[in-house]
């Protein structure tokens, strides 16, 4: 009987623990697929929050027992097994999943939290689970409305923010400004189409992109961190009219300016929340699994960039390695990617 792996989350004051523990995968039944994983990526934004922070950072009550959470919803793999009544797909075809950081993980493709998707030639295994996080990025961009020309600056340069900025160059914005705290991550954005790189830790990123609009500031601004505060920051960078399109998931307050910076400057502020998006709207047709495909298709044929932002493929016995560096705030990391082929 095969054995399956997974790793388990239990949180404290000491910071993340993770635990590798065994398993036995079930057999699909009905329409069920068994997938076999390859790969499971981490999310730095929503997942860290997790890690970082506990359950209570998504309203879940921490569990008394202290048994741990599997989390995790990046997944690439191949078919393993089918369900008797199971169609679509094939034993062996390469798949992406909402998966947590798992071995094995079965999915019924009919359900609505299926998250199947085929993954195309050209997309690697390391790669493709971003698409998850893809479709974040794609969802916000479509909500911005971006205009060929129109200026844009991305704040914060996590893997949304990146693929925000690619999905922005593809859409012919310019300038195309990128904002951050953190050096590497800057030069990555220069990877991604970024014209100008701002860190706004040694520079005063407002004027500085007012300079780089003819004092007007940016058309548009995506709100990519985990830091609800910087809302009137943005506010005071942005035009005119433009609109600010929070796109990451930062827990937490803000308190802006609501009169001067808001309201008489007419800037419009749309909050985005892909989970929203499972099925299809008369007014708005871009579901989930249409911008997972988008994405997967974008990076298939070289539209969104995904080598420079992979910088730590590695087997998933480094779990905890690996998360205790994402949680000491470490630079140099962006893409983690653990490898469930090899201990």
């Amino acid at each position: 009987m095969t054995t399956g792996r997974r790793l388990r989350f239990h949180h404290g004051g000491s910071g993340p623990r993770v635990e590798v523990e065994t398993f036995a995968p079930p057999l699909p039944t009905g329409r069920q697929l068994l997938v076999r994983v390859t790969r499971s990526a981490v999310s730095a934004g929503s997942e860290m929050n997790f890690v970082r922070f506990g359950p209570q950072a998504y309203g879940i009550t921490p569990r008394p027992d202290d048994n741990g959470y599997l989390i995790g919803y990046m997944t690439v793999g191949t078919v393993e097994a089918m369900g008797p009544d199971a169609s679509g797909y094939t034993v062996g075809e390469r798949v992406l999943t909402g998966g947590v950081h798992t071995s094995h993980w079965l999915v019924d493709p009919a359900a609505p939290s299926g998250h199947i998707l085929p993954i195309p030639e050209g997309v690697s295994d390391d790669a493709a689970g971003f698409a998850m996080l893809g479709d974040v990025a794609l969802h916000g961009v479509r909500r911005a409305a971006l205009q060929i020309d129109g200026s844009v600056a991305v704040f914060g340069m996590g893997m949304v923010g990146q693929l925000t900025l690619q999905l922005a160059r593809l859409s012919g914005s310019h300038p195309l400004i990128a904002v951050d705290l953190d050096d590497a991550r800057l030069e990555m954005a220069k990877a991604s189409g970024a014209t100008h790189v701002i860190n706004a830790g040694r520079e005063d990123a407002v004027a500085r992109i007012k300079a780089l609009t003819d004092g007007k500031g940016a058309e548009t601004i995506f709100h990519c961190t985990q830091v609800a505060g910087i809302l009137q920051q943005l506010l005071e960078a942005c035009g005119n009219r433009g609109r600010i399109v929070l796109t990451g998931s930062p827990p937490g307050t803000a308190t802006i300016r609501l009169q001067e910076d808001l309201l008489r400057r007419e800037i419009t502020l749309t909050g985005i929340y892909e989970s929203g998006m499972a099925e299809g709207h008369p007014y708005w047709p871009w579901t989930r699994e249409r911008n997972r495909r988008a994405s997967l298709r974008l990076m298939a044929d070289g539209g969104l960039r995904m080598g420079h932002l992979l910088t730590h493929v590695v087997p998933y016995t480094q779990a905890q390695a690996m998360f205790e560096m994402m949680s000491r705030g470490s630079t140099g990391w962006l893409g983690v990617v653990f490898d469930w082929t090899q201990a």
